[in-house]
């Protein structure tokens, strides 16, 4: 099973961090996105 983290502008690091400890003690791969608002368009 995996699991996908979306993390966005000014999030504390709590809101990251508990939910991806939790989920990793179950055995779940986890992966963490960033959505930035004012990224370049190439």
């Amino acid at each position: 099973m995996k699991a996908l983290i979306i993390s966005a502008d000014n999030f504390e690091d709590s809101e990251l961090l508990v939910p991806y400890c939790r989920v990793k003690e179950e055995g779940i791969q986890v992966d963490i996105a960033s959505l930035k608002k004012d990224m370049p368009q190439v």
